[in-house]
């Protein structure tokens, strides 16, 4: 059983979905004044620690057994790794939640699945 290059895969999917928020702040923020402008940067660097916090607790307690699982059983399509996130996507655009999060943990799964297995396909 081979789990792929996943410390490489994660540290890439977390960087690169990243570059997500401040797309996604300055567009919730709209026209800006220079006077806002401090408290936009304060703003995205809370959102930067959240988003690091959340994304490394939902690896640790969602997308490594599910990785695991993947492996072991030898289903490493996407299927596997984007049922999840796309499932929570689903659910919070449904019902007004926070569906950023699921947009964000669908592209980090798509990216992770995509890195860890490279090499291989």
């Amino acid at each position: 059983m081979t789990f792929g290059d996943w410390d490489k895969a994660i540290i890439i999917s977390l960087l690169l979905s990243s570059l997500l928020l401040p797309i996604f702040l300055l567009v919730e923020a709209g026209n800006l004044q220079a006077s806002e402008i401090p408290g936009v940067i304060v703003t995205f660097l809370l959102y930067i620690a959240v988003f690091l916090l959340v994304s490394i607790i939902g690896w640790l307690l969602v997308g490594f057994p599910v990785h695991w699982l993947a492996c072991k059983f030898g289903c490493t399509n996407y299927f596997f790794y984007m049922a999840i996130p796309v499932t929570f996507l689903l659910v919070s655009s449904m019902t007004n939640g926070p569906w950023v999060l699921g947009l964000i943990s669908s592209i980090q799964a798509f990216i992770f699945r995509y890195v860890v297995f490279i090499n291989k396909t």
